[in-house]
């Protein structure tokens, strides 16, 4: 079963989760905007992300798994940290977006449409 959360006043975004305390870090999450689904993001290790990268991973195995595709960028809020973003090779509008921590390892990733999967405190 999944748990909804509850959007902000005044906005319509919201994630469904399998964690069951209203305060748990999302292992995996499904945002919803505007009652589409928009993204995905997860935060566990034993999920495989597109080109079969998973949390641990290094920054470099991104950049190999996607060759000409990644666009790097500061992190937010890790200093010394990434993003790093990965176009699909058809053109389509959706990103793949992995987290970099300090020590050069994917800590999150996620997958969706923009403007959502740019949002970096997800629905924040």
């Amino acid at each position: 079963p999944l748990n909804a959360g509850k959007p902000t006043e005044g906005a319509s975004c919201y994630y469904l989760s399998p964690e069951t305390a209203p305060d748990a870090k999302r292992s995996i999450g499904f945002m919803f905007e505007d009652a589409k689904f928009v993204r995905y993001d997860v935060a566990d290790a034993s999920l495989s992300a597109p080109g079969n990268i998973r949390i641990g991973d290094s920054a470099d195995a991104v950049r190999v798994a996607f060759v000409g595709r990644v666009e790097e960028a500061p992190h937010k809020y890790i200093e010394k940290g990434l993003t790093l973003t990965v176009s699909p090779e058809d053109k389509a509008i959706a990103r793949l977006i992995f987290e970099i921590g300090e020590d050069g390892k994917v800590s999150a990733w996620r997958i969706g449409i923009p403007p959502q999967v740019f949002y970096v405190e997800g629905c924040g």
